[in-house]
């Protein structure tokens, strides 16, 4: 009898409370909402740290400060968006080397991101960005450069006039998107190849210019708008949860977007997780991006691979079949044991009135370590166990910070 009652209690419990606690957390879904024109202004920080084999013996460090601005002044079409991306600005700083460039191809103007209330609006102000995060990975970390010795080289003046010429010379890219501000392709992609491999030849001896550009054109003929357009499509504001119902402080798998070059392709998830929402005026947002460390080592493999195809090509009659197996399995040896990480972090903030107001806040973190004694055979370390010990790990972190806001014409 007291076990009837008590089902019987527990399944007016069960049925009371159920509706109840489906309709207790809170679902969102944010709307695509875009003016008919706008612009994006982004600026990026980045922080590179390279540690090699010196000639001592020894290991060194180089360290490379650089930051970059642009703009994406954006117009609605009939099918679409259409932006214009024109660089406004790019510094480059060499802590242990004399080298320091600033270019400015134009008028710049610095836009940040203020809140009113608790909605996110933009004003033109000057900013400066800091970031602080550290990466740690195997024999690694980064932080204080190692001091090297000065290099003679052109001097800050004359390194801004030359890459000053040189951005001149890429000139603006042409980018249409679809109704959700995903990248389609870069319309003007042919004309920027002419205009980067002009710049290229700037440098190059008269008497290379031929080789160079036949090089340039067995390496690039192949990427198309749509190709160059799928890694734009990688990016965090391209992914924007637009659509998708999002449960309040939930992680909520992104859309998987492609990107594809020379037939190797990468798939990237992620997640996003709305933090809060504040109803007609704001939603605030977490954007984690990040490829599984599989499927970077399958891209990087496929795209090394695609690469050596075309130097094969390039080097023609000069390389024999031998060399060319040699040179696959040291590339995949290298590849083999070698470490690739690449996670991005974006805190978000959108004004549900216009969607286009939005500020994005994001860190990506790159490490990647290899061991150039895998480029050798087992024989060949044993043969010779010197020289195998002087090759050192090779290790590249990188760290970019970027800021987006948005700003609307008057």
């Amino acid at each position: 009898m007291y076990f009837k009652t008590f089902v019987s209690v527990a399944a007016v419990v069960a049925a009371t409370c159920l509706p109840f606690g489906v309709h207790a957390q809170e679902v969102h879904t944010l709307t695509p909402q875009f003016p008919d024109a706008f612009k994006v202004r982004t600026t990026t920080t980045t922080d590179v740290q390279i540690t090699m084999p010196d000639q001592t013996g020894g290991s060194r460090t180089q360290s490379v400060h650089s930051s970059m601005a642009w703009t994406d002044d954006t117009r609605k079409t009939a099918d679409g968006y259409h932006a214009t991306v024109a660089i406004d600005s790019v510094n480059m700083t060499a802590p242990n080397l004399p080298i320091t460039v600033t270019a400015t191809p134009g008028s710049t103007t610095t836009t940040s991101s203020t809140t009113t209330g608790s909605t996110p609006t933009t004003t033109a102000s000057s900013t400066t960005t800091t970031n602080s995060t550290t990466i740690t990975g195997p024999s690694m970390t980064l932080g204080t450069p190692t001091p090297a010795s000065p290099t003679p080289g052109l001097s800050p003046a004359d390194m801004q006039q030359k890459v000053t010429a040189l951005l001149k010379l890429v000139g603006n890219a042409e980018v249409s998107y679809d109704s959700r501000m995903r990248p389609v392709r870069i319309d003007n992609l042919e004309t920027l190849k002419t205009n980067i491999k002009n710049m290229i030849l700037v440098a190059v001896p008269s008497q290379n210019a031929d080789q160079v550009t036949s090089i340039f054109d067995l390496f690039l003929k192949d990427i198309t708008p749509e190709s160059a357009a799928s890694f734009l499509r990688q990016s965090p504001r391209a992914r924007l949860p637009y659509g998708m119902a999002l449960p309040l402080k939930t992680a909520v798998p992104l859309d998987p977007a492609t990107a594809e070059l020379y037939g190797a392709s990468l798939t990237v998830g992620g997640t996003a997780t709305l933090d809060s929402w504040e109803e007609g005026k704001a939603a605030h947002l977490t954007m984690m991006i990040q490829p599984t460390q599989a499927d970077m080592h399958a891209f990087a493999g496929d795209l090394t691979n695609a690469f050596l195809d075309k130097v094969f090509i390039a080097m023609g009659a000069n390389l024999k079949p031998e060399d060319k197996i040699q040179a696959r399995a040291m590339v995949s040896r290298l590849l083999d044991n070698s470490m690739i990480l690449v996670s991005s972090s974006c805190r978000v903030d959108v004004n549900l009135n216009n969607t286009a107001l939005n500020h994005m806040d994001c860190d990506t973190n790159f490490f990647f370590q290899i061991d150039p004694s895998k480029l050798m055979t087992d024989a060949q370390l044993k043969a010779n166990p010197a020289a195998a010990a002087k090759l050192k790990t090779v290790a590249v972190a990188e760290i970019v910070h970027t800021v987006a806001d948005t700003t609307l014409d008057n």
